[in-house]
């Protein structure tokens, strides 16, 4: 069996230390003392598992769990014997003051605290950390601060899915992200329940929980929120900015747009040019 030690005389972390690692059977690390950062593990495939030091059991980590353990916490974590291997993601990091909210979760043993990630947020958490890990390795003068906002970015994506920081569902961040990213195009309850793989009814309601709103209501949102920053930021004319945000009618977008923000689109502008020059 593979076993290491490391007790608070170890190494002092810069911040920021990703990681990645894929070990086999037999892998065991030990810290009887724990580490004075906290330590972030994702099990990306294979399993995982991790012994508190009040408990003599192990508690498995499955693929897209989570866990952090808190500074000086004693750690035993390795291979899940069943599992056979066990690929996972690390940071250990020192994070700022206002982190630490997105770090409350739910304590599975004293000092440690658990998620389970939907496939959505998994995937963004393993692509953030990913990125800690290649600024990491670039050695160049901003590689630190870009390494810190990766695991920050992973660190938000996984308190989405906390409960004390308000679960946010898998569907609506694909549909949001969805709508975002295709503004123009057209959307309709169905084709963004089918983006999410969910039923139309599933789809309403859990995006009507999540921000108060239907569908459709939540794309108009978008839409014309991004209709606003258009205004403010370029050149482009009513009509164009129509077109961008996927209104094919510039008298209907004007009237949505006057109906939300109590201005024509080109009272707008003139608004936000006044405001510039003020």
């Amino acid at each position: 069996m593979t076993r290491a030690r490391r007790d608070d005389s170890g190494p002092v972390i810069d911040g920021v230390l990703p990681g990645r690692m894929s070990v086999g059977p037999g892998f065991d690390t030990v810290r009887p003392h724990g580490v004075p950062e906290w330590v972030v593990m994702h099990t990306v495939a294979g399993g995982g598992r991790l012994r508190p030091a009040t408990s003599p059991d192990w508690i498995g980590l499955p693929p897209r769990s989570i866990v952090a353990y808190r500074p000086h916490a004693p750690q035993e974590f390795g291979t899940a014997p069943s599992a056979g291997t066990w690929d996972v993601q690390w940071a250990h990091v020192q994070p700022r003051a206002d982190w630490l909210p997105l770090l409350e979760w739910s304590p599975c043993a004293p000092g440690i605290g658990r998620l389970d990630l939907s496939p959505v947020v998994a995937e963004r958490v393993e692509v953030a950390l990913a990125r800690a890990v290649a600024h990491h390795r670039t050695g160049l003068g901003q590689a630190r601060a870009l390494a810190l906002n990766a695991v920050e970015e992973a660190l938000l994506w996984a308190a989405s899915e906390s409960a004390r920081s308000g679960r946010t569902d898998a569907a609506v961040l694909a549909v949001l992200e969805h709508v975002a990213a295709h503004i123009a195009e057209p959307h309709t309850l169905h084709s963004l329940a089918a983006v999410a793989g969910v039923s139309p009814s599933h789809l309403g309601r859990t995006l009507k929980a999540a921000t108060g709103m239907s569908v459709m209501a939540a794309v108009e949102r978008v839409r014309l929120d991004a209709a606003r920053e258009l205004l403010d930021h370029t050149d482009l004319t009513a009509t164009q900015v129509a077109a961008r945000v996927g209104y094919a009618d510039p008298l209907y977008f004007s009237r949505r747009f006057r109906g939300d923000s109590g201005l024509s689109p080109r009272a707008w502008r003139r608004r936000s040019e006044r405001l510039a020059q003020s």
